[in-house]
């Protein structure tokens, strides 16, 4: 019924700002068709952002014309252009401001170009591209070191792990280790199911950023992906222990120790997170599921109380009531529960009272 998923951001990630004023302002612009008024190039970046993230390339588009026209060689905003382009998946403009901008973004838009080039389904030319930009910058560490970092994201990302990988091996063989080439090489020996490799490479990975608290974090994400759940265990445990208090770091080890059956630590850690959290309520529920697998039904009853105190209008939360009475043998008080629910909630999906009718028939005393 509730599931990880539902944390899948961090929740102290959750609150959001309100958009700056100077949004608004441009957005009355835009909307009356008035005359553009100057803005500085950090403010036109966040406007491009917050309307991309809106849904409204229609308008990101005008303000980026109109941004370039107040800043035409502000390399900043032309960098963050680039990567909200690519951010969005507008591939086709990502190749025409990569090319357009080549002289003033350098390197960053040539590995724009050829991250375009691959989500354009033309690997011929993104791979001529890319031998031309390893003899351009075949004397410049840093941004020969970019370029196949480059080529290796775009890579992974349109499914062509085989080539990520060769690519990535040669990289290796001329450059110093680079921890991002670990993190791309191991991501494509995992959608590939090479398990060995995959732990072969978190184990170099481990040892260049030993004390990391995110590097921890993403090795333990990927344990659990390859069923190593004791390392997963063991890695989110370190992030703890590196005093990282983050809470997405304990639905990490909740879910770890689930999937590994040790249901006690995953309800250590679930009252650990509430007491840090008390105002999240999703994981009274999570706590409540943890309990029924043990059936602890009264503590379950507990979680699901002090859930349905801050949504009481959850239909979902009294059909879960209802079944924890059931377990405790509670009939009478599963049948009243859904009818209290039926009166707070109004049941408009009619979940409830098909249960109540199901009880009532198989329960008529």
């Amino acid at each position: 019924m509730f599931e990880y998923r539902d944390f899948d951001e961090d929740p102290d990630e959750f609150s959001k700002e309100a958009y700056p004023d100077f949004y608004y302002d441009w957005d009355e612009i835009l909307t009356k068709n008035l005359n553009p008024c100057f803005l500085e190039a950090d403010e036109f970046s966040e406007i491009i952002e917050i309307y991309f993230d809106e849904n409204e390339p229609g308008k990101a588009k005008q303000t980026i014309r109109q941004a370039l026209r107040f800043h035409p060689e502000n390399e900043d905003l032309i960098y963050d252009i680039l990567l909200l382009l690519s951010e969005y998946e507008l591939w086709n403009d990502l190749l025409e401001f990569s090319e357009q901008h080549k002289d003033i973004s350098g390197v960053w838009a040539d590995g724009h170009r050829l991250t375009a080039l691959l989500h354009l389904g033309m690997e011929e030319d993104a791979f001529l591209y890319f031998r031309k930009m390893k003899s351009k910058y075949e004397k410049n560490k840093k941004n020969l070191s970019i370029i196949y970092q480059a080529m290796g994201e775009a890579l992974n990302e349109v499914d062509l792990f085989g080539s990520t990988i060769e690519v990535i091996d040669e990289i290796l063989s001329i450059l110093d280790p680079n921890v991002d080439f670990y993190w791309l090489q191991l991501q494509a020996h995992l959608s590939l199911d090479n398990k060995e490799k995959v732990l072969q490479i978190a184990e170099q990975i481990e040892r260049i950023n030993p004390l990391d608290a995110e590097t921890w974090s993403r090795l333990g994400n990927v344990y659990l992906d390859v069923d190593e759940t004791e390392k997963a265990i063991d890695a989110y445990e370190f992030v703890e222990s590196l005093d990282n208090k983050k809470s997405i770091n304990y639905i990490h080890l909740i879910s770890a120790y689930e999937k590994n059956g040790n249901y006690l630590k995953a309800l250590e850690k679930a009252k650990d997170y509430l007491y840090l959290y008390p105002e999240r309520y999703m994981m009274n529920i999570l706590a409540a599921n943890i309990c029924s697998k043990m059936e602890l039904w009264r503590e379950a009853l507990s979680f699901v109380d002090v859930a349905l105190r801050r949504v009481p209008e959850s239909d979902e939360l009294y059909l879960y009531k209802s079944n924890v009475f059931l377990n405790l043998g509670e009939q009478k008080r599963a049948i009243s529960v859904l009818k209290e629910g039926i009166k707070l909630t109004n049941d408009q999906e009619g979940n409830l009272k098909k249960e109540l009718e199901r009880l009532q028939n198989q329960y008529p005393n």
